[in-house]
């Protein structure tokens, strides 16, 4: 008999767990990333009793058999703040409490902001971990830390330069062979009577764009175009202000020129003038052939000099021209792209799909770009799906500062719940496996959105009225023991 009335009071235990685990599970319906929890009941280990038949079992009542969430996705719900981040699917963010040397804390609730020193945190204070990316290159660099958002960019020199043109080929060829580097003179700026450093009438076509120095100021650079006296060639010059040409020359410069070590405009005809070369296309008006020079003080190019033209290793696809504008103890060099890549083998380029031609329309500019920029103030920034944090700045400039990382682990249900909506590793979780969203199994980021709790309150009622009405069957159980006892009490009275 006493055997009942303990099976009644377990039952009513493991029903005020339920109860207990269903309030909790209520009272965070609106926590965003909960995950509902359930109560897992089983029947107790049973006594051997002898029996006409044998040896039976009699049941002793329930226990607790372990308390589990359920780590279902719960709905997302939008948001205007562009630090909110939801995963959709596996995964969880990872966490750096303050003081702690490595990601220690996990979480499903992307509720961030960016703190006053550039750090994506919690509303606790918990960094939120990452890779750091190289702006440059887009390439992650480093290994997971905290993710930080710098409020300003610095410039960047420009070192790469694509000018794609059309050269008109009706342009009649040269009856003379004057040069363009022979037709410039940077000496003209400092004149009494300053005048273009190279007439119009030397040149057929040219196209200009602004590139940046070390420190972010702009500066033109003019490249002109002349048809020579061959069949399908022509002649261009990389030109600079000869006022702002402040390069230093190389050993060999310095030889010839001595005894100054950088061009001024109105000691040298060569100021200004970047680098010289030729183009040749095919009869179909492709390009087939680039060579490249560099222009000495006295802008007097020998091809026949190895000191003056510049070659190209199997790791380099376009030629380079220098540029100082600053003063700076180093020259900065500037890849230039016409639209043929050197294959590595010797004089063979290759026209890429976008290319310098020679074609039977106007000579135009069809596509130029460049890669430097001015300092800049962050202005907005996004998130995409792959978890990549871009920042647009005040310098037109959209640059992919940093990535977010995700941890799953190999048991959810070994998690260690530390209020909070964050996880702590255990040894029944096993370590966290990390990666990129998107990537071995984890989720994609949604960004401007929020993961809300799974709680369902179509499930949660109907099994409140059930475990009440089995708590108070239990009740009525344990009564029936405890009148059964008074009456054997009875009897012995």
């Amino acid at each position: 008999m006493l055997t009942g009335i303990y099976s009644s009071l377990s039952g009513l235990l493991g029903l005020s767990r339920k109860v207990e685990t269903t309030a909790n599970n209520v009272a965070n319906l609106n926590t965003p990333g909960f995950k509902a929890s359930r109560v897992n009941l089983e029947d107790a280990s049973s006594p051997s009793v002898s029996t006409a038949s044998g040896t039976s079992q009699t049941g002793r009542g329930v226990v607790v058999g372990s308390i589990s969430r359920t780590f279902n996705q719960g709905y997302l719900e939008s948001s205007a703040n562009p630090t909110d981040m939801a995963i959709g699917g596996q995964g969880f963010f990872m966490l750096r409490q303050p003081g702690a040397s490595v990601a220690d804390k996990f979480t499903r609730s992307g509720g961030f902001r960016f703190d006053q020193q550039g750090s994506l945190v919690t509303p606790e204070g918990y960094h939120v971990q990452g890779w750091s990316i190289n702006p440059e290159t887009g390439d992650r660099q480093g290994s997971i830390g905290d993710i930080i958002l710098e409020q300003n960019t610095p410039p960047v020199a420009t070192h790469r330069i694509e000018q794609i043109v059309n050269l008109d080929s009706r342009t009649p060829k040269e009856s003379t062979d004057i040069n363009l580097y022979e037709a410039w003179d940077g000496r003209n700026s400092t004149s009494a009577n300053p005048s273009d450093p190279i007439a119009a009438n030397n040149y057929d076509y040219k196209s200009s764009l602004q590139i940046h120095d070390a420190q972010g100021e702009r500066h033109d650079i003019t490249i002109y175009f002349d048809r020579t006296t061959n069949d399908n060639e022509w002649e261009y010059l990389v030109t600079a202000d000869p006022l702002q040409d402040q390069r230093r020359f190389n050993a060999n410069q310095q030889a010839a020129f001595p005894p100054f070590d950088k061009i001024t405009a109105s000691d040298h005809k060569g100021a200004g003038a970047l680098m010289y070369g030729t183009l040749n296309f095919n009869a179909s008006g492709e390009i087939r052939d680039i060579s490249a020079y560099d222009v000495p003080p006295d802008a007097q190019v020998d091809p026949s000099l190895s000191t003056n033209r510049i070659s190209l290793g199997n790791s380099d696809p376009y030629y380079s021209f220098q540029t100082n504008f600053t003063g700076a103890e180093n020259n900065q060099a500037i890849e230039l792209n016409l639209g043929a890549r050197f294959s590595g083998q010797d004089s063979l380029f290759l026209a890429e799909s976008l290319a310098t031609t020679q074609y039977a329309n106007s000579s135009t500019t069809i596509y130029q770009n460049q890669n430097g920029f001015a300092a800049g103030n962050l202005q907005s920034l996004a998130v995409g799906p792959d978890g990549v944090i871009s920042g647009r700045y005040s310098n037109g400039q959209q640059l992919q500062k940093a990535q977010v990382a995700l941890a799953s682990f190999a048991n959810l249900q070994g998690l260690r719940s530390d209020g909070g909506n964050l996880y702590s590793q255990t040894t029944a979780s096993g370590v966290p496996m990390t990666g990129s969203p998107g990537t071995g199994g984890l989720g994609s980021i949604a960004p401007n959105a929020l993961e809300q709790s799974n709680v369902e309150l179509a499930e949660e009622l109907p099994n409140l009225m059930i475990t009440k009405r089995s708590f108070q069957a239990n009740l009525k159980v344990l009564k029936a023991e405890d009148e059964m006892l008074g009456s054997l009490l009875d009897i012995k009275g």
